[in-house]
């Protein structure tokens, strides 16, 4: 009987939450390649809009220590600083829970982690045979295509060249004419695959998508039969990349859906008062924020600084909601080209709610200032409302949303031609 008790205190534990976590990591840099500044954060966080220092660890010697205490077990996330600001950075993944935490950082592949923790062990199974499987073998692809001394030989001399450019703009102090032809070409490569590589590039490219197609199917059929507390941030991400899915090449949904179904049939009283439940459901609202479907309601904080739904500045207009940031280019381009439609039809019953997701005030007023933006801007300060995560916008600089009178979602497309007809329409304009 005593026997019992205790196994059924250990799985109402297991239900319900364990208690203060309490993880100590223990790190090894391979490489000074990229200095000696490691992050490590909660998955998701992007440092653009949240980086405090406390997420900021400097190895000595090359080796660092790191102590991260929760309420809940979390998946977080460890890279060098230096390489995600280039803007290609291996990230290594573990769950913080009661346990030691060993990284080993390297110049050109993921770290390696090894955990003593219960459910950083059942995922270290899955990630071994994904490690023989796909990453080990596109490891290799990518470094090859990669190295410096070759890429020429991979890319073509056009894409290479715009990159270059593109990642040098200083947009405050360039001629915008310069700067809008080189994010002319830049997007361009983006939207054209083909067109980076050379000839030899493009069969490792193709060697390398044959590679991880069958990753996701794997990952999935791996989650449905072996469910860990890693597999509802693998739902997560799958809902995330579903909402995301105009920015991939050669998308297929039909193999991340299923992760909604194994979700709702197997997975959501998994560990229930886990917070990722929260996140997900957040994650699938925003999802569904379709044209047709009723636009959500949130608080943000108004001009005044008071916080306020967003329903009650939305409400008896055609309105749409302009998610941007000061550092991100292609949100302001997309800003800017809205000007004259806003000045078309503001006294016809049209606005615009613009928010910013910025670090500081300044930021935002700056880019205003510089782009001439009409209408006022509300400031999402250091993501502190959830503003893009509701939207399903996550680490995206920003989106759109037009919406009719009567919270209806219209659109949400970011291009200016595309908007103004359903605007004219919503405004009973011929």
């Amino acid at each position: 009987m005593k026997k019992t008790i205790i196994t059924a205190l250990f799985a109402l534990v297991a239900m319900t939450g364990w208690g203060q976590v309490k993880c100590h990591v223990e790190g090894t840099l391979e490489t000074d390649a990229w200095g000696n500044e490691i992050i490590i954060c909660e998955a998701g966080t992007d440092l653009r809009v949240v980086d405090e220092p406390r997420l900021h660890v400097k190895a000595k010697d090359r080796h660092f220590t790191y102590d991260i205490e929760t309420d809940f077990p979390k998946l977080y996330e460890v890279f060098f600083l230096k390489q995600y600001e280039t803007g290609r950075s291996f990230t290594g993944k573990f769950i913080a829970e009661n346990c030691n935490v060993n990284v080993t950082m390297y110049k050109d592949k993921r770290p390696r982690i090894v955990t003593s923790g219960e459910e950083g062990r059942k995922h270290a199974v899955k990630d071994s045979i994904e490690d023989v499987r796909f990453r080990n073998p596109v490891e290799v692809i990518d470094n090859q295509i990669d190295d410096e001394s070759r890429r020429a030989e991979f890319y073509n001399a056009g894409f290479i060249s715009t990159v270059t450019k593109a990642r040098s703009l200083n947009v405050d102090s360039l001629p915008q004419t310069y700067v809008d032809s080189i994010r002319q070409v830049y997007d361009y490569y983006m939207q054209n695959e083909r067109a980076r590589y050379t000839d030899a590039g493009w069969q490792l490219k193709q060697r390398r998508d044959s590679i991880t197609a069958d990753l996701v199917p794997f990952r999935f059929a791996y989650d449905a039969e072996h469910p860990m507390l890693w597999t509802l941030y693998d739902v997560l991400d799958a809902i995330r990349v579903l909402k995301r899915a105009h920015i991939y090449v050669k998308f297929n949904p039909s193999q991340w859906e299923p992760y909604l179904t194994l979700y709702h049939d197997k997975l959501i009283n998994y560990y229930p008062d886990h917070p990722v439940h929260d996140q997900i459901a957040t994650a699938e609202t925003a999802y569904r924020l379709q044209p047709g479907k009723p636009y959500i309601d949130y608080t943000v904080r108004n001009n005044d600084g008071q916080l306020v739904p967003i329903s009650t500045l939305t409400k008896g207009k055609v309105t749409l909601i302009d998610l941007w940031a000061s550092w991100c280019g292609p949100c302001r381009r997309h800003s800017k080209a809205m000007i004259p439609v806003y000045e078309r039809y503001k006294d016809k019953g049209f606005t615009v709610i613009a928010i910013a997701r910025e670090r500081n005030r300044q930021a935002m007023e700056n880019a205003v200032k510089k782009d001439g933006y009409p209408w006022q801007s509300l400031l999402e300060m250091n993501d502190e409302n959830g503003v893009w995560r509701k939207n399903g916008a996550d680490n995206a600089g920003g989106a759109m949303y037009l919406i009719d009178r009567d919270g209806t979602i219209l659109s949400t497309s970011t291009d200016a031609e595309e908007l103004e007809p359903l605007i004219k329409k919503a405004l009973n304009i011929e």
